[in-house]
């Protein structure tokens, strides 16, 4: 049933959608459709929220009228993030779970032993994890999610790093409750992107439809959404989120001790730079199987260099000015096999699609099948695209190999 709205709420609302900030915007869109009939499916289908959405924000209109567009939610806030006293804070609503620093460093030193840089860095991201926990959970702006899930791969990866610093049974339970989270994260972020981009084909090609296959992922979504939500909402993420901050602000927790005599790096100056070297080695060793290269191989090399990228970043502030040269050509190489790994993921999804389509319509009179021409055109952009990618990465690849690069990192790594 269409919402009613006076002639004063429509204009109102339309001036927020054309001017007001992200989540008004998308609230405001969501009350107009609704007013027009449009249905919750189509809604968040264009909107790229979830149905649940939807439903929340109609039922808040019913209740609350144009007051459910103020105050704005801390992450949009133009000024710093306010830190919610411990008191208040308290998961479910619009505010962090912890009170949180959110420093614009990680606050590294050339002579900090490598635990402690290590809790620096965890300490870092952890905040960030936790602020954007929130936008998740409104689910507004696909960009927390997204956000959330890359502080959690960062954690990942500086445990993976710092990890020979630590007693493994003290990291062991925080490395599997990051690896719950970052998979609850990536159910709901690889829906996103694939929607995204299929919605960027539709906007690009307006003669073609992709309902059938909105209709799914909508579906997918959802339930993915709400395997987020509980896992946020659980005892154990709880428990997870407490053991993971006393971890990351107590100085020399879970370190290792150094056993004998003998003499042991254990300082950023002295270890950093192997570190840096035994993932850029990983990177360099490719070349030698680059030729016709499988997507398989090419894929495990996207891995190496978001190690080798998230290596350099972690100790960017104890490095030389190159360094920020260095991560820039990484980020390029990083995308472009991120950009193929997608087309190759969108590849095998789309594939299933077509076949279960296939078998569900198999023995059903052709006049009376779903149309899904436009859903094979887009299977077919996305394998032109990953030819294209193919084609242009020895280039990329070249270009990242180029003198200027090593020369950089080397500098760069000489800081110390």
């Amino acid at each position: 049933m269409a919402l009613q709205l006076t002639a004063s709420e429509q204009a109102a609302l339309a001036q927020l959608e054309a001017h007001g900030s992200p989540s008004q915007a998308r609230r405001a869109a969501v009350i107009l459709r609704s007013g027009n009939g449009i249905s919750a499916a189509a809604i968040a289908r264009e909107l790229g929220i979830s149905t649940q959405q939807v439903y929340y924000w109609r039922k808040q209109w019913t209740q609350h009228k144009l007051d459910i567009f103020a105050p704005l939610p801390p992450s949009e806030q133009p000024a710093t993030p306010a830190v919610a006293p411990p008191e208040t804070a308290r998961p479910g609503l619009d505010v962090p779970r912890l009170p949180l620093e959110l420093r614009e460093t990680v606050g590294l030193l050339p002579d900090d032993p490598m635990a402690e840089a290590g809790r620096k860095v965890l300490h870092f991201h952890f905040e960030r994890m936790l602020f954007h926990e929130p936008g998740v959970r409104l689910g507004e702006d696909i960009e927390h999610v997204h956000d959330m899930r890359v502080a959690t791969r960062r954690m990942r990866s500086a445990f993976r790093l710092f990890g020979p610093f630590f007693d493994k049974k003290t990291v062991r339970p925080l490395v599997r409750g990051l690896r719950r989270t970052a998979q609850a994260l990536g159910a709901v972020r690889d829906l996103d992107v694939f929607r995204e981009k299929a919605q960027r084909f539709v906007a690009e090609h307006p003669g073609l439809s992709l309902d059938p296959l909105f209709v799914t992922w909508q579906a997918d979504y959802d339930a993915a959404r709400q395997a987020l939500l509980a896992e946020l909402d659980s005892k154990r993420f709880a428990r997870f989120v407490q053991r993971l901050h006393t971890f990351a602000t107590t100085p020399g927790m879970g370190a290792r001790t150094v056993a004998g005599d003998g003499v042991q790096a254990q300082q950023v100056r002295y270890v950093a730079p192997r570190l840096i070297y035994e993932h850029y080695e990983r990177v360099r060793a490719y070349e030698t199987v680059l030729d016709n290269a499988s997507l398989t191989t090419l894929h495990a090399l996207r891995i190496e260099f978001k190690r080798l990228r998230y290596t350099v970043e972690f100790f960017a502030e104890v490095l030389g000015p190159e360094a920020t040269l260095v991560i820039k050509e990484i980020k390029i190489m990083q995308d472009h096999l991120g950009d193929l790994n997608d087309t190759q993921v969108a590849a095998e999804v789309l594939e299933d699609f077509i076949s279960q389509h296939r078998r569900d319509h198999s023995g059903v009179p052709q006049f009376l099948r779903e149309d899904i021409g436009g859903v094979l055109a887009y299977a077919d952009a996305k394998a032109a695209e990953q030819r294209h990618l193919l084609e242009t990465f020895p280039q990329v690849w070249a270009n990242f190999n180029r003198e200027e690069v090593r020369r950089s990192l080397a500098l760069a790594v000489a800081a110390l």
